[in-house]
C-alpha cells in the first residue's frame, strides 16, 4: 500500500439543518476522519491527482444545498496529523466499565475494566462519534465470552478490538478502504492483540459463517446497498448490531430490516443518531 504523505483538510461552515446531509455526501465521496467543531465540520481527503475534481464536486453540492455555506481547505502533512488531533481527541467513557483512550494517555490513570487504545489517524472510529459509542455499549451487553464476531466496515478496528477485550474469541473484520490498514495494525499493536483478529480489505470478503454476533457501523448511503449481502451470516439466535444511522432514517431502516431474518429487539439513541440491536430468527 502506498503511504499517503499529504492530505487536504476541508472545513465546512454550513447551517445546522444541512450538516448531516453534507457530512454524508463528504463521506460518500471518500472523505475520512470527519470531525465536528462548533458550527464547522472538517473532513480530509488524500492528496492525489483526483483531489481537485472531487473537491469541485463537493463544493458544487454544498452550494446547491446551502448558498451561504463557506468552505476552506488546507494541505496537512501526515506528520502533523496526530498533533492536530490531540487538541480534541480526549478519553471517552463509554460505560462505567469501558473507556476509549488516545495512545498518549496513561492506562493506569483510568479505573475501567475495558480500556481500548486508539491512535488518531485518517480513519473513522476513535470512539468520539455517537454511532461508535452506541455500538460499543451494545457489544458490552451482547458479548458473554468466546463469541465469533463479524465486524463490517471496521474503520480503525475499534469495535473488533473492543470485542476481543470483552471476551470474544474471534473477530473477522471487513473493510474496503486500503488507507485504514496501517492504522488498524497500529491499533492492534497498541492493544496487544496478536491473534483472533482477521482483517480483510476487499469489496468481496470471504466469510466463515455462521457468526454469533455481527456489528456494522456505516452511513445509510453505503449501508443499504451492502446489508442484504450479510443477512445469512449470523446463526439463529445470534445478534446483529446496526448503527451509523440518523433517527430521521428510522422508518426506511426498519423497512430494510423487515426484509431480513433479523428481529429488532431494542433501539439505542444518542443525540440525532439511532442504532438497532437485532436477534436472528
Amino acid at each position: 500500500m502506498n503511504r499517503v504523505s499529504q492530505w487536504v483538510s476541508v472545513d465546512v461552515n454550513i447551517d445546522e439543518k444541512h450538516r448531516e446531509v453534507a457530512m454524508d455526501f463528504a463521506l460518500a465521496l471518500g472523505g475520512l476522519a470527519i470531525v465536528e467543531k462548533d458550527c464547522v465540520f472538517q473532513v480530509s481527503y488524500p492528496l492525489d491527482n483526483d483531489t481537485q475534481v472531487l473537491l469541485g464536486e463537493f463544493k458544487a453540492f454544498l452550494r446547491e444545498l446551502d448558498s451561504v455555506a463557506s468552505v476552506s481547505e488546507d494541505v496537512v502533512n501526515r506528520e502533523n496529523w496526530n498533533k492536530n488531533w490531540q487538541a480534541f481527541f480526549k478519553p471517552t467513557e463509554i460505560t462505567a466499565q469501558m473507556v476509549v483512550l488516545p495512545e498518549w494517555e496513561d492506562l493506569t490513570a483510568f479505573p475501567h475494566k475495558i480500556k481500548t487504545r486508539i491512535r488518531p489517524a485518517m480513519a473513522f472510529g476513535t470512539g468520539t462519534h455517537e454511532t461508535t459509542q452506541l455500538c460499543l455499549q451494545m457489544l458490552e451487553v451482547c458479548i458473554k465470552g468466546q463469541e465469533r464476531v463479524l465486524d463490517i466496515g471496521t474503520g480503525s478496528g475499534i469495535l473488533g478490538i473492543t470485542a476481543l477485550h470483552l471476551g470474544a474469541a474471534q473477530v473477522d473484520a471487513i473493510e474496503n478502504d486500503p488507507f485504514t490498514e496501517e492504522n488498524i495494525e497500529a491499533n492492534l499493536e497498541l492493544n496487544e492483540i496478536t491473534s483472533g483478529f482477521d482483517l480483510q480489505i476487499t469489496d468481496k470478503p470471504l466469510l466463515n459463517p455462521p457468526y454469533d454476533i455481527m456489528v456494522v457501523n456505516i452511513i445509510r448511503s453505503r449501508l443499504f446497498p451492502i446489508l442484504p449481502n450479510y443477512f445469512n451470516s449470523v446463526r439463529s439466535g445470534g445478534q446483529v448490531i446496526v448503527s451509523g444511522l440518523l433517527a430521521s432514517e428510522d422508518i426506511e431502516t426498519r423497512n430494510l430490516l423487515n426484509t431480513s431474518p433479523w428481529k429488532i429487539i431494542k433501539t439505542y439513541t444518542k443525540n440525532e443518531w439511532i442504532a438497532y440491536l437485532c436477534e436472528v430468527k
